[in-house]
């Protein structure tokens, strides 16, 4: 029992890497599962472990405040001059290197991410227009500290983002081509964000649970690239449960994630055509993530989980995933 409840509070130390860079791209997407947990890949010991990840996520659903977009109500919007977005197709492999100590871990994520977009623009006519991008993302580097009891199960996190992904991509087709990509779709965000939360976890009887809650601010940002855009605070939190009576093989899992994510701001954040007091940016979404980890031995286990929607309320009209799946594998050494 002591080891499981080990295992539990240092993976899930490092679980807040796993707010990936779509966070940063959208109200509020898929990305705040914690895969560190479900992969159960952290040593008890310490030492090192790498992981390997790869997330698919499709916002191609228009939703207007917390329900589905009618026709009419896009068509009204798009008259009075506000941008119809079509898509926007976000795939990441995010590289990780964790290290984990007696009480304190550090780890460093790099995610390189592609993104293709589609919009119809803004005013009647429906424009069509289309963007694509590939680059190595805002990179993430992520400390806990958990020697406030002996047993270790609750911590506390710290971190850091820093502006390394690209922000200046530009549409490649359609009329809005050759000009620059929309602030809040570009690969990263531009901006220094500082990362900070805690966590707990235990056992009852055959499983194991933790909750984790983490906040996200921008403390700076290049105004050389991004203007005076700033991402909006973002607010997460994930609970789950697992169950370990399979065998030592095969873990299934359920996460709940949430994560409320504050409007961003700048001249270039678009505003709502219907009332101006509402930006296009931000929301809230809340997640059920069924998945399941693999130990495929020596120290490696595959994972694997699909994020569907339970809750969503965003700002003004905007474009919301059906569905996220996040695959991969991880070592420990």
């Amino acid at each position: 029992m002591q080891y499981l409840r080990t295992t539990l509070s240092v993976a899930l130390a490092f679980a807040a890497l796993s707010i990936g860079s779509e966070a940063q791209a959208c109200a509020a997407c898929g990305c705040t599962l914690s895969t560190d947990w479900g992969s159960q890949g952290v040593s008890t010991e310490p030492g090192f472990s790498v992981d390997l990840s790869y997330a698919y996520l499709n916002q191609n659903q228009q939703r207007y405040g917390s329900a589905k977009a009618s026709g009419a109500l896009i068509n009204t919007l798009n008259a009075a001059g506000q941008e119809i977005e079509a898509y926007t197709r976000t795939q990441t492999v995010t590289a990780s290197l964790n290290y984990t100590g007696d009480t304190f871990g550090i780890g460093i994520q790099i995610p390189f991410v592609n993104r293709t977009h589609g919009t119809y623009g803004n005013g009647p006519g429906y424009n069509y227009s289309t963007s694509s991008d590939n680059s190595i993302g805002d990179v993430r580097v992520i400390s806990r500290y958990t020697g406030f009891s002996a047993e270790k199960t609750s911590g506390i996190i710290a971190g850091i983002k820093m502006p390394t992904g690209n922000t200046g991509a530009n549409f490649s087709t359609g009329i809005a081509a050759p000009g620059p990509l929309d602030s809040g779709l570009q690969i990263g965000t531009g901006s220094t964000d500082l990362i900070f939360g805690g966590f707990t976890s235990g056992l009852i009887s055959s499983y194991g649970w933790f909750a984790q809650g983490t906040v996200q601010r921008a403390v700076a940002t290049d105004t050389a690239m991004t203007g005076t855009y700033r991402p909006g605070d973002a607010y997460t939190l994930n609970a789950g449960i697992r169950y370990a009576e399979y065998g030592a093989k095969i873990t299934p899992m359920l996460q709940l994630n949430i994560i409320k994510r504050q409007a961003d701001t700048g001249t270039s954040v678009p505003l709502d055509q219907l009332n101006f007091s509402t930006p296009v940016s931000g929301g809230t979404l809340a997640y059920l993530a069924p998945g399941a980890s693999v130990r495929l031995g020596g120290g490696a286990s595959v994972y694997g989980f699909v994020q569907l929607p339970v809750y969503q309320k965003v700002n003004s009209l905007q474009i919301s995933p059906q569905y996220t799946l996040t695959l991969g594998v991880r070592q420990s050494f």
